[in-house]
Formats: C-alpha cells, sequence, structure tokens
C-alpha cells in the first residue's frame, strides 16, 4: 500500500485567509443593508427625518443648511420634510436629496400647488409664485419683479414718463353706479281661499294700476255656494237660528267673501254664483297668471301688484370705497333722465358680489309721481369727509389682481417696484394708503413696458440660477459705499414683510450712499 502524499506547505494558511474574507464579506453586506431594514422595522422616523431650509417667498428654493435665498436673499427657514415611502428596492431607496444649490427650476409638478395671477402681457414663469395681496407688505418689491436700470436712450425710444405721488385734499366726491328697483315690502300677491273656475276677469293685463279693494277676477267656487246656503238656512229657522248664522257668516269671511256680499245674499236670500276677488294693496300689476275658464286653487298666484310709491336706489360702492359711505350717509341720485333726487342711506348689505367685487348700499326714495322705476340707471354721487391723502395717476399702478404695484424712480435710470396698498378712485387718480409717500416720483407712462422688462430680468435671473439685485442697488452703490450697502441688506433681512419698517430702517443709514 502506498503512501499518502502529504499536503503542500501553507494549505492550511490559506484555508483560513478564504474563510475570514467570507466572513468579512458577509458583514460589509449586513452592514449596508442595515439602513434599509431599520427604514422598515420600528426605527423609520429617527432614521429618515431631516430637517430642510425653504425661502418663504420662493418655495422652490430648498438646501440642506442655513442660508440666504439666492433670489430674494431673504433668509432661509427650516421645515420638516415628511419622510419619504418605503421603497422596495435599495436602489430606489438611495434617491439624492435636494441641494443647496437648489435655485435651477423645479419640475413641473413642484408649481400644482401655486395659482398663476390673472394673464397679463407682462406675466413670466416667476409670476406663477405671486403672493396673495394680503400677504405682501406695501413698500416691498412684488414678486416675479426686480429692480431694473435702463439707459437714458432707451427711456426717451419708448417713451417713459415720470409724474410724483401728490398729497391732496381728500374732501370730493365719491362716484358710483346705481339702479332702481322695486321694494320687497311693497309687494302684494293675490290668491283665492278655495279652489274655483275663473268666470270673470276685471284687471286683463300688467302694468296697470290698481286700488286696494278693486277687483280682479270673480270664481265660481262650489264650496262658497254650499256656505252660502248652509247662511240662507240658518236664517230661516229665526231667532233659534242665530248661532248658525254668526257661524255661517264667519265660515264665508274666512273664505274670501266680503261682508258686503254676506249682506248682499242675506238680503236677497239667494246665493251668488260669482264671487269677486279683490286686491289686498293698490300699486301696479307686475305679474297676471290667471286666464278666463281656469281652473285656480290657494297655492296659485293669480296676480303680482307691486307699490311704487317708494322705491330703491341700489349703489355698486366698490370694496376700498365702503369705508367712505355709511348708514345716514346723503346722496344724491342722478337718472340718465329727470331731475336729481336727494336721500340718505338706510342700508349697506354685508355680503360682497363675487363678480365686481362690489357692496351694494341702498337708499329709500319718495316717488308718489312715478319719476323713477324699476331698471332705471343712474350715478349716485356721495360727499367724501375732508382728509389729506396720497394720490398717483391711475395708469402708474400696475395691478395684477392679486397685488398693486408702482415703479419708483431712483434717478440715472433706475425703476423700483414697490408694492402699494390702494384706497379710492378719485377720477383719474387713484389714492394710496401705504407704499409710496408724497413727493416720490413714479412711472406713470410707458408702464407696461418697465413692467415688463422688470418681469423678464426677474425670470432671467431666476433661470440663470443668478440672484437679481435687490431694492438697495437702486439706492445705494455698492461699490463706493459697500458698508452702507451691507446694512441696507441687513435692513430688508431684518425687517422683511414689516411694510414701512424697512424704509424706515434705511433712512437712519447715514448719506451719501452714492
Amino acid at each position: 500500500m502506498e503512501e499518502q502524499e502529504k499536503a503542500p506547505r501553507g494549505v492550511k494558511a490559506m484555508a483560513i485567509v478564504r474563510w475570514a474574507l467570507v466572513v468579512l464579506s458577509a458583514v460589509v453586506a449586513l452592514w449596508s443593508w442595515s439602513p434599509y431594514v431599520l427604514g422598515q422595522h420600528g426605527d423609520h422616523g429617527a432614521a429618515t427625518a431631516k430637517t430642510k431650509y425653504q425661502c418663504p417667498m420662493h418655495p422652490q428654493i430648498v438646501a440642506d443648511s442655513p442660508g440666504e435665498c439666492p433670489i430674494c436673499h431673504m433668509a432661509l427657514q427650516p421645515i420638516q420634510v415628511a419622510p419619504p415611502a418605503p421603497s422596495p428596492t435599495p436602489s430606489q431607496s438611495a434617491a439624492p436629496a435636494p441641494s443647496s444649490s437648489a435655485s435651477a427650476a423645479p419640475p413641473a409638478s413642484a408649481h400644482a400647488g401655486h395659482a398663476m395671477p390673472p394673464a397679463m402681457p407682462s406675466a413670466s414663469a416667476h409670476a406663477g409664485h405671486a403672493m396673495p395681496a394680503s400677504s405682501i407688505a406695501p413698500g416691498t418689491v412684488p414678486p416675479g419683479t426686480t429692480p431694473i436700470t435702463i439707459s437714458f436712450d432707451r427711456l426717451q425710444s419708448i417713451g417713459v414718463r415720470t409724474s410724483l405721488a401728490e398729497e391732496r385734499d381728500g374732501a370730493g366726491v365719491l362716484r358710483v353706479t346705481a339702479t332702481v328697483s322695486a321694494p320687497e315690502q311693497g309687494v302684494a300677491e293675490v290668491h283665492v281661499r278655495t279652489p274655483g273656475f275663473v268666470e270673470r276677469i276685471s284687471v286683463r293685463e300688467t302694468g296697470i294700476r290698481v286700488g286696494g279693494g278693486q277687483e280682479m277676477v270673480g270664481i265660481y267656487s262650489p264650496e262658497i255656494f254650499q256656505a252660502q246656503t248652509e247662511l240662507l238656512a240658518a236664517k230661516a229657522f229665526g231667532e233659534t237660528g242665530v248661532r248658525a248664522v254668526d257661524a255661517a257668516r264667519t265660515k264665508l269671511e274666512l273664505l274670501g267673501m266680503s261682508p258686503a256680499a254676506i249682506e248682499s245674499v242675506i238680503t236677497s236670500g239667494k246665493p251668488m254664483r260669482v264671487i269677486s276677488v279683490s286686491a289686498p294693496a293698490g300699486g301696479y300689476v307686475s305679474k297676471k297668471n290667471v286666464a278666463l275658464g281656469s281652473y285656480v286653487t290657494p297655492e296659485m298666484t293669480l296676480y303680482e301688484i307691486v307699490d311704487l310709491s317708494r322705491v330703491y336706489v341700489v349703489a355698486d360702492v366698490y370694496a376700498r370705497d365702503v369705508a367712505a359711505v355709511r348708514v345716514g350717509s346723503e346722496g344724491s341720485f342722478l337718472p340718465q333722465q329727470g331731475d336729481p333726487v336727494t336721500a340718505k342711506v338706510d342700508l349697506i348689505y354685508p355680503q360682497m358680489g363675487a363678480e365686481a367685487r362690489t357692496t351694494r348700499v341702498r337708499m329709500q326714495v319718495k316717488n308718489a309721481k312715478l319719476a323713477l322705476r324699476p331698471g332705471q340707471y343712474g350715478y349716485v354721487e356721495f360727499t367724501r369727509d375732508a382728509r389729506k391723502i396720497v394720490v398717483v395717476p391711475r395708469d402708474a399702478v400696475v395691478d395684477t389682481g392679486r397685488v398693486a404695484y408702482v415703479f419708483v424712480d431712483g434717478g440715472e435710470g433706475r425703476f423700483t417696484p414697490k408694492v402699494v396698498a390702494l384706497g379710492s378712485e378719485i377720477g383719474d387718480t387713484l389714492e394710496v394708503l401705504a407704499g409710496v409717500t408724497a413727493g416720490e416720483r413714479i412711472v406713470s407712462g410707458a408702464t407696461f413696458l418697465i413692467d415688463s422688462e422688470s418681469r423678464l430680468q426677474a425670470s432671467l435671473a431666476q433661470t440663470t440660477g443668478s440672484a437679481p439685485p435687490s431694492a438697495c442697488d437702486a439706492d445705494f452703490d455698492r461699490l463706493k459705499f459697500p458698508e452702507k450697502y451691507g446694512e441696507c441688506q441687513r435692513c430688508e433681512k431684518q425687517h422683511a414683510g414689516m411694510g414701512s419698517m424697512v424704509d424706515d430702517c434705511k433712512k437712519a443709514i447715514t448719506k451719501p450712499w452714492r
């Protein structure tokens, strides 16, 4: 028997190394899978919960660390990101998080929650992030726009004109449209109290005037005819039928028969075939719903009568002007034809029209001679209280429906858009409640072209990822006065959204700025 061959030297060492590599590979595999396993069991919230930072003005700007928005330079605010849904494979669960350079345009689905403002020729893609007017402080740069600088030659070529925001005496006249309507309390309807057949029509058309108690139609009602027969039968019993007579008389009155007609039946001793149905009040017949021979019931409206001795004058007042009108305010109604009529406001309706965004204001006017007719159109003039106001030309205001703003001329071709709060409309001017002050020069001609250029530059800045110039660029020279420019930037960051506090902070910076 041959001697067994001995194993070469080092075989045992290689086996140990091989098993060590196998064990090490298993450990690495388990370590790489542990986040996914933990994410599926119990520790999911702790493993995936993250804090990110988002611009409150531009929600598409999201970063992993604190900083400032590259568009508006506002400080990014911390937000809690919802944990992602569990993924079936490790490769799907390893999707990269948004980076701090998130100034590139987000996917289309990210804009689904941002409503676009009303269509305007100057609107850009950036306008889709406009905030509601109530949340944008006056004096700030409106979203979707940016301060711009235009050369002198180009200003002349496009015909830019400027005007001063003026302080005026607010006492004046508020003129609004109005219509005449019939009063609700002056409407009466004609009904029968028991079914019957129309055998006589006294009022055959609408538009005519009738008096209270005047006969409208004559009807034959079997129930009324039977009640008359009962009345005559009770009367035949003499004194023993007194109670029965009274009961029969009351029944006929409740069925709509007049006391005079009942007395006529008792006197004649014969029941009446046709009973008159009279008007409950005087006025003009506005509706007729009866024909000869028709069968009528109590729920049917035979006629509608309107008393026009008093009418309503209802004015439509814009929301910004409602404060100038109060209950008891005296107004003058100027119809298209006829003499002016003076009356006082007796009601301001609590609701606002959804389409025209106006509030109805009512006045009651005496109309004995029918000088005013429902549906008539005209104007109402209210006298305003004396006060000092700031006004700008109507053409100077850009109103997107969500926000209104003007372009302030900073000199040397620099124009800064500023949000304004508007008040009443006075002739060809608009009252400015906040946003600009008297003496500031604003663009009043070719405003549309300036707005288009501002929106275009803001859109290009967003697309390229570069930050558009802030409002400080319009007043401060960052090269000559970098420290003061930095102070202006801090004012905008610290008082963002606080209206006039931004301007007050800037005014505290010592001049010169340029």
